[in-house]
C-alpha cells in the first residue's frame, strides 16, 4: 500500500512540473523563446521554429513536451495495468501472510495451554501417587504391627498354656513322686525294722 501512494505521488509530481514547464514556456516575460528570438513571444512562436542547443546536441522543446507527455502516459497506463494489480496480490500475499502468523500464534498459544494442562495434570497424578504411596506405606506398617501383636499374642497364649500344662504336669509328677517317696519310705522302713508298717 505504500508503494501505491508512492507511484500516486510520482505521477502528481510529474503532472504538476509538466504543467509548470508549459506555463514557464507560455509567459512572454519568461519564455525562454522570447528571450532568445527577441520577439514578442509566445508559445506558437516558439513552437514554430525554435531549437534550443546547437550542433550534435539539438533539443526541440515539442519533443520535450512529448516525452512529458508520454511519461505520464506510462505512468498512468503502468499503474493501472501493472502497479495497481501487482499491488493487490503483494497486499493479498501480505494479508494471508498476516493470517498464517496469525493462525500460527494462535496454534503456538493453544499448544502451550495443552502444555501447561499435561505439566499441570502430571504433577497432580505425581502428588496422587506420592499420597497413595504414604497410605500404602502406612497399611503395610499397619498391618505388619497387627501381626506382629496376633503373633506375640499367639505366643504368650501358647507360653501360658506351655507353662500351665508344665505346673500341672509337675504337680502330678509331684504327687506320684510324693507316692513313690511314700511307697518307698514304706519299704525301707519294712526293710529296717523287718516288718511291714501298716
Amino acid at each position: 500500500m505504500m508503494a501505491g501512494k508512492t507511484i500516486r505521488r510520482t505521477i502528481w509530481a510529474a503532472v504538476f512540473m509538466f504543467t509548470v514547464f508549459l506555463i514557464s514556456f507560455s509567459v512572454p516575460e519568461v519564455s525562454w523563446a522570447a528571450v532568445a528570438h527577441d520577439s514578442g513571444g509566445g508559445f506558437r512562436e516558439w513552437l514554430a521554429g525554435y531549437n534550443f542547443g546547437s550542433g550534435a546536441l539539438v533539443i526541440n522543446p515539442v519533443v520535450i513536451v512529448i516525452q512529458w507527455a508520454n511519461f505520464i502516459i506510462i505512468l498512468l497506463v503502468l499503474n493501472k495495468l501493472l502497479y495497481k494489480p501487482l499491488w493487490r496480490v503483494i497486499d493479498e500475499r501480505n494479508g494471508k501472510i498476516n493470517d498464517d502468523l496469525a493462525s500460527s500464534e494462535r496454534d503456538r498459544s493453544e499448544t502451550q495451554g495443552y502444555i501447561t494442562q499435561y505439566e499441570d495434570s502430571l504433577a497432580e497424578i505425581q502428588q496422587e501417587n506420592a499420597e497413595a504411596m504414604v497410605s500404602l506405606q502406612q497399611e503395610i506398617n499397619e498391618a505388619g504391627r497387627k501381626m506382629i501383636d496376633g503373633v506375640r499374642e499367639k505366643t504368650s497364649k501358647e507360653i501360658d498354656e506351655a507353662r500351665a500344662s508344665i505346673s500341672s504336669q509337675a504337680k502330678t509328677a509331684l504327687s506320684e513322686l510324693e507316692g513313690e517317696a511314700e511307697k518307698f519310705a514304706a519299704q525301707i522302713a519294712n526293710r529296717l525294722a523287718g516288718r511291714a508298717v501298716a
